[in-house]
């Protein structure tokens, strides 16, 4: 005979426990977080142990809980896909995805490759979101999200997407002002700086200080036009505005056409993204589908071009 599990409740945990908040984990299965937390309350009674732990304005599922939690979204996938195949309106929910990226990440590398994912798996019905920091990232409920940081809380996990350089580019009308000297470009060119790294990302995020700190070259490198969204950077860059120390994500398709040329050598750190995906995702076909895609188009990534 099958033990009565509270399964009102055991959805209510494994909603809290993905978001760590009760009014997320209410908003998503349309209760009020009084009610939530009633089942949380419910579950703990029944198993008799302490699911989760309070910090601050924040709640976090306990060791043990978390150990389980991957295997409880799993069954409650289950639970749904076999309720879902009896309609054909389950097909509906699982052709839906929703994606949050860097927003110079998501205009310069992602949705220019977005047809042929498109082209590939039609039927799903993809919803991209941007953020600018990390606070604002974290807003958002989206089935996958592409970060420079490794941290997803409580029921995401974090793997290795693509990692891009950072070199000196500029417009072939700038360089040609110049007399397509390289050496002339860099020490004497206008700078174009971006004042934000991506937040979240640790170590020594490379601006013009730190290249030429590096390489020498020119002393005074505090001048120049300013940006604080790299998408903006790279179009004054093309525009003939100054010399860019470009993201090779977001400078490769300008590169490839001839609208930005290299001028030096690539800084010698290189920034790592991450695809962070849930335990128990509530889309599994059409996030599998799309991490697949994603991973062979982070692959095929050239790398940066000799100067």
């Amino acid at each position: 005979m099958r033990k009565r599990v509270p399964l009102n409740a055991i959805r209510a945990f494994e909603a809290v426990a993905r978001h760590t908040s009760v009014a997320k984990a209410a908003n998503e299965l349309c209760v009020t977080p009084t009610a939530v937390s009633h089942q949380i309350r419910l579950l703990e009674d029944f198993l008799q142990v302490e699911l989760f732990e309070r910090r601050k304005s924040r709640i976090y599922p306990t060791p043990e809980a978390l150990a389980n939690l991957a295997r409880i979204g799993q069954a409650l996938d289950l639970i749904d896909e076999a309720v879902l195949s009896l309609t054909e309106l389950g097909d509906e929910e699982y052709r839906k995805l929703s994606v949050s990226a860097p927003a110079s990440l998501a205009s310069l590398w992602l949705v220019p490759r977005l047809g042929h994912f498109l082209a590939g798996a039609p039927t799903i019905d993809l919803s991209l979101r941007t953020y600018l920091n990390r606070a604002d990232a974290e807003t958002h409920d989206t089935d996958l999200k592409i970060c420079p940081w490794q941290g997803g809380g409580a029921g995401f996990h974090a793997e290795p997407l693509v990692d891009e350089g950072s070199q000196p580019v500029c417009s072939p009308e700038l360089a040609a002002r110049f007399g397509d000297d390289k050496d002339a470009v860099l020490r004497e060119a206008p700078l174009i700086h971006v004042d934000r790294a991506p937040q979240g990302y640790e170590g020594d995020y490379p601006d013009w200080n730190r290249y030429f700190g590096e390489y020498g070259l020119r002393r005074d490198c505090a001048h120049g036009v300013r940006f604080n969204q790299s998408g903006q950077a790279v179009e004054a860059a093309m525009a003939g505005a100054g010399l860019l120390l470009g993201r090779s994500l977001l400078v490769a398709k300008a590169m490839d056409e001839g609208r930005l040329v290299p001028v030096a050598e690539s800084y010698p750190v290189r920034t790592p993204y991450y695809l962070l995906s849930p335990y128990a995702p509530k889309s599994r076909q059409a996030i599998d589908t799309f991490k697949d895609w994603l991973v062979a188009a982070a692959r095929t990534e050239t790398p940066l071009q000799a100067a």
